[in-house]
């Protein structure tokens, strides 16, 4: 279903939600940088909403952990015995102590307290407290030694988290943008590379660069090769897009409007538009759909059909490699964002995946993830568990990752300019960021 994004009135009186979107178009710019809004996201988004904590294979056998940190909250997530996976707050009942950092693996089915050494079974059980006769029998209290549990959801071979107790559970939660999603095939992709880069912007600024196809035309060169402004409009290289009440969108697949450079045939616009993306990301298009598509490059393919030989050929070379790509479908997305913080973009067997969280206090700096993933061919997955590198420095990055990031920078310097009160965005081609904002503002807005 489509949604109107009229903002919707907030349960509350509109002065609990300073800076709130009054008019879905125009966005008050301290959204972006004013501490009374952060304060207000930190405890009524961030420790409310179903957010992307790990993907499952970065906990592989049972002990495994990865620390998840968002607005000042430290969260384990450990791989139990059975398969599953549970979630604690990080913090020993005795003294407070984190239990674990980053990643590592808990030996022998127990979580021990580095500083006195008490002990939980994986399942958060409390299993041994070190000369308990010195305490009260009120401290001793079983649930009371028990780690404090954070629900989780398991979607797109991801694991999610939420602090809030009260909240719908995460399938409710996704809503229709996870049956959109589910055709790609995520639970068989696994991780290629996974980097971050620290941003002076804050999250949403740095989010919704990617939220918007409008900005290629100018900001990605590579990829728009000379297009003339309308040939990027959004009805032309677009099927639009579908927001949903729950702040998730994604843009529909082109409708086929044709190459949107003048002169070129679809066939060279198509080679050169893969080729930007696997020089500019290393992830989007890889060394695979490269050997695929020079395997075409001589074959006498007519220029329309060019397209779909690749896919043919893509879906031929993978059968005979063992990489169980999924049937290809155009009933997916272009694109998509599942609030609050994640963004995905596929491609047939790949996708590139963002996850963007405040930096600490500072509204106007951001922890920004990209993962590139890849289905493997079977029984050839990863050795090892994924390792987050960086963060890296803006100028290391592919040049297409680059331009980006270069953008949100600048445009986070723009906001305090004299006169600046207010961001004016295109009801159509900016539909997703709209929407974004609609959601948060009820997030905010609840008691």
């Amino acid at each position: 279903m489509s949604l109107d994004i009229a903002p919707t009135p907030p349960s509350t009186p509109a002065t609990a939600v300073p800076h709130r979107v009054t008019d879905p178009i125009r966005i008050p710019v301290e959204r972006y940088y004013a501490t009374d809004f952060a304060s207000l996201e930190k405890e009524k988004l961030w420790k409310r909403a179903w957010q992307l904590a790990c993907r499952l294979e970065d906990i592989p056998r049972p002990g495994d952990y990865i620390e998840y940190e968002v607005a000042g909250e430290s969260i384990l997530l450990i791989r139990q015995d059975g398969g599953s996976v549970r979630a604690f707050n990080n913090a020993c009942r005795h003294r407070a102590t984190a239990l674990g950092e980053g990643v590592g693996t808990f030996y022998g089915g127990q979580i021990v307290c580095p500083y006195h050494g008490w002990r939980w079974n994986l399942d958060g059980d409390s299993s041994y407290v070190y000369a308990r006769t010195g305490f009260d029998a009120a401290c001793l209290n079983p649930e009371a030694l028990r780690l404090r549990e954070v629900r989780t959801g398991e979607a797109l071979g991801c694991v999610f988290v939420t602090l809030d107790r009260d909240a719908p559970p995460l399938e409710e939660a996704l809503g229709d943008i996870l049956s959109v999603l589910e055709p790609i095939g995520f639970d068989r992709m696994r991780v290629r590379w996974w980097r971050h880069v620290l941003l002076d912007a804050n999250w949403k600024m740095a989010q919704e660069a990617f939220m918007e196809a409008y900005h290629v035309m100018q900001a990605h060169p590579s990829l728009s090769m000379g297009a003339a402004d309308e040939a990027y409009n959004l009805e032309a290289t677009l099927g639009g897009f579908e927001c949903f009440q729950n702040g998730s969108a994604h843009a529909l697949h082109p409708t086929g409007a044709g190459v949107p450079v003048e002169g070129m045939s679809v066939t060279d616009y198509f080679i050169q538009f893969n080729n930007a993306l696997y020089v500019g990301t290393d992830a989007y298009a890889t060394e695979r759909e490269m050997f695929v598509q020079q395997g075409l490059m001589e074959a006498d393919i007519p220029d329309e059909q060019f397209p779909m030989a690749f896919l043919g050929a893509l879906a031929e070379y993978a059968k005979g490699a063992g990489i169980p790509l999924p049937p290809p479908t155009m009933a997916t997305t272009g694109y998509a964002h599942i609030f609050p913080n994640m963004t995905v973009l596929p491609a047939y067997g790949n996708s590139i995946v963002y996850r963007v969280r405040p930096s600490g206090d500072d509204p106007e700096k951001c922890v920004f993830e990209v993962w590139a993933l890849q289905i493997p061919p079977e029984g050839e997955e990863p050795l090892g568990r994924p390792e987050l590198e960086g963060p890296i420095p803006q100028d290391n990055w592919p040049q297409i990752f680059k331009e980006d990031f270069s953008n949100v920078t600048k445009q986070q310097k723009g906001l305090h300019t004299q006169g600046m009160d207010e961001l004016v965005l295109a009801g159509g081609y900016e539909a997703m960021i709209v929407n974004n904002h609609r959601r948060i503002d009820e997030f905010l807005a609840a008691p």
